[in-house]
């Protein structure tokens, strides 16, 4: 039997090759651009009230510890996202696996009923853990600000000794909501 395909000349096949190494080299290209970008940072979703706000991080630190240094990014507190809550009300905080795979706790602050200004903080959460929701210690307990806060670093003490700092935040400012219909609140 006569093969009828024709014969391909060496120009010809010569002229394949460029485009089979065009391929080879974009495909190479592509990878490494892909594998150059960084992830985008972990965002926090804060809910209350029948309503959910995300927070970018409000403060990032990169460490160097060749050079000893540390770079800081850090959102000014008016522009965090705000929420409004009565007094008394919960905030339920939902946190990607990227910060409760590493220890993460949560820092507020609230006016009691005298009118004072009170900050706390929750236990530290180690276990992986993806939410919490944050009770005010009494029912006229306005919260006004949370924040999440992880990526600890061991850091000189100002008084001696060590503390932990952390390198991570995402914040939440409370605007006081009006009282629901039909309460005296």
């Amino acid at each position: 039997m006569t093969d009828l395909r024709p014969l391909r000349t060496e120009t010809e096949r010569a002229g394949r090759r460029p485009r089979r190494w065009l391929v080879l080299v974009g495909g190479v290209g592509l990878t490494l651009a892909l594998t150059a970008c960084t992830a985008p940072l972990p965002d926090v979703t804060f809910y209350g009230n029948r309503a959910a706000v995300s927070s970018g991080p409000t403060r990032w630190c990169t460490l160097d510890y060749t050079a000893q240094t540390v770079n800081c990014t850090e959102t000014p507190a008016d522009q965090a996202p705000r929420l409004s809550l009565r007094p008394g009300q919960p905030v339920q905080i939902n946190v990607p696996s990227a910060v409760a795979d590493q220890p993460w706790t949560v820092y507020f602050g609230y006016i009691n009923e005298a009118g004072e200004l009170q900050t706390g903080r929750s236990e530290i959460f180690s276990d992986g853990r993806l939410a919490y929701t944050l009770h005010p210690f009494n029912e006229t307990d306005q919260f006004v600000y949370v924040e999440v806060r992880s990526g600890f670093e061991l850091t000189p003490g100002t008084a001696g000794g060590v503390e932990y700092a952390s390198t991570q935040g995402w914040s939440l400012r409370v605007d006081p909501a009006a009282p629901a219909a039909g309460t005296n609140e």
